[in-house]
């Protein structure tokens, strides 16, 4: 159900863009959400799908990229997106998370029925 406040956000975000740059319609929102964030997909899909009827966003096709989370090697230093291991790809070292990667929700770019595209970034916390 936390998918719920992030769609809100994003038709608000969306609704107060358009408006700025007089889209009668958008068609096509390109998201990025992070591996750790615990949005579903599918939820935000369905949530979208009965909130944006009635907005400038209704019918729009959402677009989602999964981001994957930068760790860093505490011996080495090397920087690389988690995929199956956690341990560093160069030495075998013990990693940390980099701080803010791999999480939240972001609006990469948005297409209106004119073919405007537009971008937008990350969207309000709560997101």
């Amino acid at each position: 159900m936390h998918e719920l406040p992030a769609v809100l956000n994003l038709l608000d975000t969306m609704e107060k863009t358009a408006r700025e740059h007089n889209i009668r319609r958008v068609t096509r929102i390109d998201l990025k959400i992070g591996e750790l964030s615990d949005l579903v997909d599918d939820c935000i899909q369905l949530y979208f799908d009965m909130a944006s009827e009635g907005t400038v966003c209704e019918g729009a096709k959402l677009v989602f990229t999964r981001e994957p989370a930068q760790l860093r090697c505490t011996s080495c230093g090397c920087t690389f997106p988690h995929e199956t291991s956690f341990d560093c790809p160069r030495c075998g070292g013990k990693t940390t998370l980099v701080r803010g990667t791999g999480s939240g929700c972001e609006i990469v770019r948005f297409q209106g029925e004119d073919d405007t595209i537009g971008w937008q970034g990350s969207l309000p916390e709560g997101g």
